[in-house]
């Protein structure tokens, strides 16, 4: 009896070591699918890499909007990641042929209910994507699933003439066959294709939004995440994308008056020459991004993205779904070995760049280059240039400030300032700008959110180190709230450490992980930072020459010195009464604050 029953659990131990290391297989529309297990001490996903949801944009159908896919023949190995879309600076594996998205799905015996969905889109700029590709892998790890997803950046995805034959936003039409992909398809991965949540990271923050405001998207997602980028950034929408893709293709020697022809010259070229010549464009710094734009020039039936986004937001005519929106501490900047060896040759190596090339291209991007230009530099300078020292290091942190206020957090929250008029459905803002980490890579651009959220295995695979004991606690917590959002829509449905909606006379924000005692300076810092970029720059740039006037009034004088000494005087005065409106606007929501705010929820 002992020698059977020994026998037996034998062979059951064998079956199952056998079970354990079968790949897992799905039958799709385009043919079987076969994929690959993830073993952990509690967890087991099935995870597909390199999914095709598009035929390959190469050849004629370069330029072109995404084809649906025809399929394969026999069993495709979906177990090795796809190449990125090509991109600056170029990597050794990028290929045109980049339509590919990645799966990873709770293990195939524990669906027993469909699982809510997880569209993952990033992108820095629309031009370049992270060379560490995020993994799904760990969010799946709390139901649900994941799906990353490819699309076409730069010249090849955001090329546009204004026409039908070159029409642009074909990276937003790749991420929208993408989403109908999942959409048809996801159930085969146990997923549930009516609890599909929209999480964009940066550019593809912005591009759930866009989504979002596009007619053709209704009902397609049910919730959407967005972590440090919205549609109001000045670098990820553009009025100009048409100017912009001329210049370019006379770079390229594809210069004609016919877009037809202008695509057949252009397809006619290598990537190399192609990214090559982007390269060159790319040094001339005046000239535009390659970014989504309206396309109203189209058929009405065609159009993608029919209003200027920002003026669907204020009229309220778009989906009304539930919406998370935060903004974090970037610990990863893809600049910042340059930074560096700058900051590294001295403070007037970083002081000549900045003045430079980061604040014109930062004027330009918020069309503060017209009237008083020299007025607007001057109070760039004032607060991101002189620290009281000559310190580098002291400047290289004023320089991230100034890339996180600008492109970050100021556009974010003039995004939600758009929605909060307009907005039924609940939206939930978080602020994760005090997470104590920094990441010596100079990989990829990310923020603390990504870290906490996909981690521990993108903390790993990143610097090689694991989550401290209060990272993991805050990071399981963190996924604890995303976990619930995107299953009910409300980050704490049970009403534990309430997490308020952010609406009108209430913007209440979640602040995660903050530790300081003074909250409420922290606060009303935030709100200067905002409201220099949102409030005071714009007044000053609007106020046309009435600066200048005073100036050659007061420098015709007897005595110049005087009068320009009288004129800086005045300008000051000036500023300085901006900044007194400023601080009425201030106190105001201080009294408000007060008024509102019992208490300020932590999490950690």
């Amino acid at each position: 009896m002992f020698y059977t029953l020994t026998i037996l659990l034998i062979r059951l131990s064998l079956i199952s070591a056998q079970y354990s290391e079968r790949r897992p297989t799905v039958r799709l529309e385009q043919g079987l699918l076969t994929g690959f297990k993830i073993t952990g001490e509690t967890f087991r996903i099935d995870a597909f890499f390199g999914v095709p949801y598009a035929a390959p944009p190469i050849n004629n159908l370069r330029f072109t909007p995404p084809q649906k896919h025809l399929g394969w023949n026999g069993t495709l190995d979906a177990s090795n990641h796809p190449p990125p879309c090509p991109q600056l600076p170029m990597l050794e594996n990028q290929n045109e042929d980049c339509l590919y998205l990645n799966i990873w799905a709770p293990e195939y015996w524990h669906r027993y209910i469909p699982k809510p969905v997880v569209i993952f889109f990033e992108g820095s700029d629309f031009s370049s994507s992270n060379r560490i590709p995020v993994s799904g892998q760990d969010l799946a790890m709390e139901d649900i699933v994941v799906v990353t997803v490819n699309y076409r950046l730069n010249i090849f995805g955001f090329f546009c003439l204004g026409t039908s034959d070159a029409r642009g936003n074909l990276g937003l039409l790749d991420q929208y066959l993408a989403i109908l992909w999942v959409k048809q398809n996801i159930g085969s991965f146990g997923g549930n294709p009516e609890k599909i949540t929209l999480f964009g990271y940066s550019a593809g923050a912005a591009s759930a939004v866009l989504h979002l405001t596009s007619p053709r998207t209704n009902g397609l997602f049910q919730r959407v995440i967005l972590s440090s980028g919205s549609p109001t950034s000045p670098w990820h929408i553009s009025n100009n994308t048409v100017g912009a893709s001329r210049r370019f293709a006379a770079m390229l020697k594809c210069n004609s008056e016919e877009a037809r022809a202008v695509l057949k010259c252009m397809r006619g070229k290598s990537t190399y020459e192609i990214m090559q010549t982007y390269q060159d464009y790319l040094k001339i710094t005046d000239f535009e991004s390659f970014l989504p734009v309206v396309d109203d020039f189209l058929a009405e039936s065609d159009r993608y993205l029919p209003n200027n986004p920002i003026k669907s937001l204020k009229d309220g005519t778009y989906t009304q779904i539930p919406i998370m929106a935060g903004v974090s501490k970037i610990v990863s900047h893809s600049e910042s070995k340059r930074w560096i060896a700058l900051a590294e040759q001295g403070y007037l190596q970083l002081k000549q760049y900045i003045e430079r090339v980061k604040l014109p291209e930062i004027m330009r991007r918020y069309n503060l280059d017209g009237f008083n230009q020299i007025e607007v530099t001057d109070l760039l300078r004032w607060k991101y240039i002189t620290p009281g020292q000559t310190n580098a290091n002291m400047l290289l942190k004023l320089l991230h400030r100034l890339e996180f206020d600008s492109k970050i957090e100021a556009p974010h929250y003039s995004f939600l300032n758009h929605l909060e008029s307009t907005y039924i459905e609940p939206i939930y803002a978080y602020d994760f700008e005090n997470f104590n980490l920094d990441l010596n890579t100079t990989d990829l651009t990310i923020t603390a959110d990504l870290i906490l959220l996909f981690g521990p295995l993108l903390l790993n695979q990143i610097t090689r180190r694991q989550f401290t004991p209060n990272e993991l606690a805050l990071s399981k917590s963190f996924k604890e709230k995303i976990k619930n959002f995107v299953n009910s829509g409300n980050p704490t449905p049970q009403k534990v450490d309430n997490w308020r909606r952010y609406v009108l006379n209430d913007y209440y924000v979640e602040y995660i992980n903050e530790t300081t005692l003074d909250m409420e300076g922290e606060i009303l810092a935030r709100n200067r930072r905002v409201s220099f970029w949102t409030q005071l720059l714009p007044r000053v740039a609007q106020m046309g020459n009435s600066f200048k006037n005073i100036y050659s009034k007061e420098l015709l004088s007897p005595d110049p010195a005087a009068s320009f000494r009288h004129a800086m005087y005045t300008l000051i005065g000036l500023v300085i009464a901006l900044l007194v409106l400023l601080a009425i606007c201030i106190f105001l929501l201080k009294k408000s604050y007060k008024e509102r705010e019992r208490h300020l929820h932590m999490i950690y």
